[in-house]
């Protein structure tokens, strides 16, 4: 490919729900964002967040208005959309919402033109993906969808649509995803089984990749594991003991199964074992978990510290005794970087990294006991869990390195902009 062929100066419009920088700059996680560039491939990236201020805490920012921009580096730029357009419009909701939203595909076509941006990027084929579709038809630069879910899995589990508030139903969103999918001009799965799940929902196999999530790590996760210095103030700050506590790490969602930790740790309990359990994370479901732990009489054996900063995140996992993973994402990588002993279910991406015996234990979707089982097992034998581990960071190094994943999204980004 000679270089000739290529933009000489190249730029990203990324349209992304996850986080808010507020959230962002809480978990130390701005390499996830600033990581977007390529190592100076894109020369400048907007990330864009449309409706941040419904997320935000009262003290960042107004939650009414017209988009708040902020320079995060010199390649980086973020713009938080607000969640309605007007103070005074605020006790009608669905208008106001829709005022800011217009407000903000008027501006962010404004910077699509005044800034030649060069191509769009989206997480999701649902509400960012029809407006990452509409900035994409009306300017003509061609649009991307990195899938970071298998969103028909979540509904089986959930029985709720991804964006109730925002498509209604998940009938909608079936229309929605295949109308997206089938007129973008790359799909990129965060794994196998998210592209497949695109796949077969409407995106033509012929325009579809993988960008898997190595690249998206906080440093600190990449090192090795005989490297991180454990802050032993801090584990007795959170009463756990290196060896001896149970990690999971993800949001607290139904989707997820924080509560299967829970019943794992009251299982293990029983048969002896002397440990308590660190759930990483916030979300929906904490109330309900610390009433499942008053009802199994956890009282002060599960600690919920909310979001954890990444390289605190880094120490948790290199300490825990096991790592549960009924349903991550990232998370997962970043406990493989570890060399951690992880029993997790055989659902979404997992088993691409998990191979029971092998790189850990991979039990059923959903059999909280044999899950369990796998925990005591990974207890019992520290010599059998330390070979699984070793081997899984092994693997991760191979599927996940961060240089790698950043050539290949480079020469697909090149190939697109080529084309």
């Amino acid at each position: 490919m000679k270089a000739q062929n290529l933009p000489t100066v190249r730029k990203l419009l990324v349209v992304d729900t996850s986080y808010t920088l507020e959230m962002i700059q809480e978990r130390k996680i701005e390499a996830s964002v600033t990581c977007r560039d390529l190592d100076g491939f894109f020369d400048h990236v907007w990330s864009v967040h449309p409706f941040a201020t419904l997320l935000t805490s009262e003290g960042w920012s107004e939650k009414f208005g017209r988009p708040s921009t902020y320079r995060l580096s010199e390649r980086h730029t973020f713009i938080e959309g607000k969640v309605g357009r007007f103070g005074w419009l605020q006790k009608f909701f669905a208008i106001n919402f829709l005022c800011s939203q217009a407000s903000l595909l008027v501006e962010l076509l404004r910077l699509v033109k005044h800034e030649n941006i060069n191509v769009i990027r989206v997480s999701s084929p649902l509400y960012v993906g029809l407006l990452g579709w509409l900035i994409s038809r009306i300017t003509g630069i061609p649009l991307v969808i990195r899938v970071g879910g298998n969103y028909d899995k979540i509904f089986e589990t959930t029985g709720r649509p991804l964006e109730p508030r925002l498509l209604r139903s998940r009938k909608i969103e079936k229309v929605v995803e295949r109308f997206v999918f089938g007129r973008a001009e790359l799909i990129a799965g965060a794994n196998q089984d998210n592209l497949d799940f695109a796949i077969a929902n409407g995106a033509p196999p012929d325009r579809t990749t993988l960008f898997r999530y190595g690249n998206l790590l906080h440093p600190s996760h990449l090192l090795d594991p005989s490297q991180r210095a454990l802050d032993e103030r801090y584990l007795s700050d959170l009463g756990v003991q290196r060896g001896h506590f149970l990690l999971y790490v993800g949001r607290l969602e139904t989707v997820k199964h924080p509560d299967h930790v829970i019943e794992v740790l009251a299982r293990v309990r029983r048969r002896g074992f002397h440990l308590k359990a660190v759930l990483a994370g916030e979300g929906s479901m904490r109330d309900e978990l610390v009433r499942r732990v008053r009802e199994l009489g956890l009282e002060g054996e599960v600690i919920m510290p909310g979001n954890v900063a990444q390289d605190r995140l880094a120490e948790l996992y290199v300490a825990a005794g096991v790592v549960v993973s009924p349903h991550t994402g990232r998370a997962l990588s970043e406990a493989a970087f570890a060399a951690a002993a992880i029993a997790a279910y055989d659902v979404d991406w997992q088993s691409e990294l998990i191979t029971d015996g092998v790189t850990g234990m991979l039990v059923p979707h959903a059999e909280v006991d044999l899950l369990a089982a796998a925990v005591e097992r990974l207890l019992d034998d520290r010599n059998y869990a330390a070979r699984l581990g070793s081997a899984l960071r092994a693997r991760a190094s191979e599927m996940l390195d961060p240089a790698r994943l950043d050539a290949h999204e480079r020469a697909t980004y090149a190939a697109l902009l080529k084309s």
